[in-house]
């Protein structure tokens, strides 16, 4: 056991966080008996974000190495849990249900493949290989992707982005859940409609290997059936979309034929005012945004997507929207306050001060203003 451990004994060649590192005993993926363990080992860098040089994280010079030959001063850490000291890791993967927005599928996700023999279903998503790279500065690659699987449906997510899903759908016949598979890994192919014929290209990809069960063995007429409407909305999880989907399939759908478009942007108003109040500010910002594909001069609509960006920081789209609301309806005062909420976030703060003037000037008897413009000079 000693010699397996060696490699990773010795001085790091950055610092780390030992608050946030873990190790575990897990049952081996690969191993299709459940009979192997694996040591699971992670270490939590300091400074996120920021690529250690190399290829080894231990230093590999003579005179780094550490034995493991224990005693009591290495278990000593100052008041503050950092500095010298060793820290103990306490056994067990931490949980990691709140994971960062890293990278989203329309930025990672490039193409999709489908393939399958009697007894697996194949998935490969090829990726953007700078889009992964600056992905993998942030977090390791295990914590990029995630899946969820049922016996009849599956859903395939970028961690962070759950409600953008990358797949999502019934699944054309049973799977055994417990032995699905996911691997990132390179592709070598030839790249198509060069002038040099022949020119072949390495690209990355996450390859998604399902199990068929044995009552569903063989050739399947269709994967994965999946509505790209669907994919465009935001989804929670797959025990809810199981749901929603064999409700539908119970339940007819109302009669649309005669909605106008204020109809159909009422109906997608309705659930991004339930998302936003929910304090889910992306799924509002994807429902304000259907809504705006069938009336796009609605001011409101504007108006409170504008405040859902600003909830997740993207002040430019914020200021983008809040300024098309002003050119549709420059006399109505609260668009002046999103303008200005939005140019103080970009550190425009004279363009801001002004903005809340403007606003002033239409509704004098609101004493918000000046709070706001004490704010943004304070801010500078």
């Amino acid at each position: 056991v000693t010699e397996a451990l060696e490699p990773v004994n010795g001085e790091l060649k950055r610092d780390v966080d030992p608050a946030r590192c873990w190790f575990a005993i897990e049952r081996d993926v690969h191993d299709a008996a459940g009979q192997q363990r694996e040591l699971v080992l992670e270490l939590a860098k300091k400074s996120p974000g920021q690529a250690w040089p190399g290829d080894q994280i231990i230093q590999e010079t003579l005179f780094k190495r550490k034995s493991f030959a224990w005693h009591a001063n290495q278990t000593l850490v100052n008041k503050d849990g950092e500095g010298d000291g060793w820290v103990t890791l306490k056994p067990g993967r931490r949980s990691d249900v709140q994971d960062p927005f890293v990278v989203s599928r329309g930025w990672l996700c490039v193409e999709l493949e489908q393939g399958q023999t009697d007894e697996l279903v194949q998935f490969r998503i090829v990726l953007d290989q700078k889009k992964l790279d600056e992905a993998l500065e942030k977090v390791p690659f295990f914590s990029i992707f995630g899946a969820d699987c049922s016996a009849r449906f599956f859903k395939l997510f970028i961690r962070g982005d759950e409600s953008s899903p990358i797949l999502l759908g019934e699944l054309g016949g049973k799977v055994v859940p417990d032995e699905t598979l996911l691997d990132l890994t390179t592709l070598t192919r030839e790249v198509v409609g060069h002038r040099i014929a022949g020119t072949m290209e390495t690209v990355p990809c996450l390859e998604v290997t399902l199990v068929k069960s044995q009552e569903s063995l063989g050739q399947w007429e269709e994967l994965l059936r999946a509505d790209e409407g669907v994919l465009n909305q935001p989804q929670g999880t797959l025990e809810e979309y199981e749901e929603q989907h064999l409700r539908a399939q119970r339940e007819p759908s109302p009669d649309r034929e005669d909605w106008t478009p204020d109809d159909w942007a009422d109906e997608q108003k309705e659930k991004a005012d339930a998302a936003f109040k929910e304090g889910c500010f992306r799924d509002a910002i994807v429902y304000y945004t259907r809504a705006l594909r069938h009336t796009p001069l609605n001011e409101r609509l504007l108006s409170n997507r504008s405040v859902g960006y600003l909830k997740i920081g993207q002040y430019q789209l914020a200021l983008d929207d809040a300024e098309k609301a002003r050119q549709i309806q420059p006399k109505w005062p609260k668009i002046y306050f999103r303008q200005g909420q939005a140019l103080r976030g970009l550190r425009r703060f004279d363009d801001a001060v002004a903005a809340f003037r403007d606003g002033q000037a239409l509704d004098p008897a609101n004493a918000e203003w000046e709070r706001e413009v004490t704010r943004t000079c304070e801010a500078k």
